[in-house]
């Protein structure tokens, strides 16, 4: 059974990407070998309040236990507690998503350290978005990029005892953080060169790295067949698969 970390439901304003309902959503996943996922909603990308987007995934994924929602927090609005708060009583969660570069805050920004102590107190685990689209990409108006590698490098020696997957992030930026940080893990949905595991397992181990397909926005056939045609030990695609979500999420 794989387990997609990196999933989206609702619509995205510049490409005509489908946007399914959950059911709908669960069975394209299946179709395509991933029977859970977890799942955040795009309308909180480009909503200055997130909170109105995680209403409807919540009430979206209800009935669909498929998926697994994931809630998108803007620890830069003061309201943030009362938010985590609201979404941890709306269903179970596992994690939280942040989009510093959507969101227009910094990495350094202080009000994170109490952001990631509520997250340790709650248990929840933080997947933090280095990026929705490649750069070369998106709409000509929207000149966001994705989140610097020397802004990750800073958030993992902040918070050390924090282990933090990223979602949407290069084989090039995985390569450049693993020497120094081991606090981190990595979706696989934006690296992309051929034979990209089969190159990146020799610099970096299995167990920190998770099927994540950014579906709707990349293919979801395309991630799976990057992950179950790779030549590399059936180990390593048992652990990628599924086996490292279901350790690090607890589901």
């Amino acid at each position: 059974m794989l387990i997609d970390t990196n999933v989206n439901l609702g619509p995205w304003p510049f490409t005509p990407v489908p946007d399914r309902t959950a059911p709908a959503l669960a069975a394209h996943l299946a179709a395509n070998g991933i029977r859970r996922a977890l799942v955040s909603h795009l309308g909180a990308v480009f909503l200055p309040d997130p909170m109105p987007a995680n209403r409807q995934l919540f009430a979206a994924v209800r009935r669909t236990p498929a998926l697994l929602p994931v809630p998108i927090l803007n620890p830069a609005l003061r309201t943030w507690p009362e938010q985590l708060a609201e979404c941890r009583a709306a269903a179970p969660i596992h994690a939280v998503k942040l989009l510093p570069n959507y969101h227009n805050y910094h990495l350094r920004a202080g009000h994170l350290a109490d952001f990631m102590a509520a997250l340790a107190a709650a248990k929840l685990r933080l997947m933090l978005n280095v990026r929705l689209e490649d750069e070369r990409h998106k709409y000509f108006a929207l000149r966001l990029k994705g989140v610097p590698v020397p802004q990750l490098a800073h958030f993992l020696r902040r918070f050390p005892a924090h282990h933090v997957l990223f979602t949407g992030i290069y084989k090039g930026e995985v390569e450049q953080l693993a020497p120094d940080h081991a606090n981190f893990s990595a979706d696989i949905a934006f690296c992309e060169v051929t034979n990209v595991l089969e190159i990146m397992l020799a610099k970096f181990p299995a167990r920190r790295l998770m099927l994540g397909t950014c579906s709707p926005l990349l293919s979801s056939r395309g991630e799976v067949d990057k992950l179950v045609r790779a030549h590399i030990p059936a180990r390593a695609k048992a652990l990628i698969g599924s086996a490292n979500a279901r350790r690090f999420f607890k589901i």
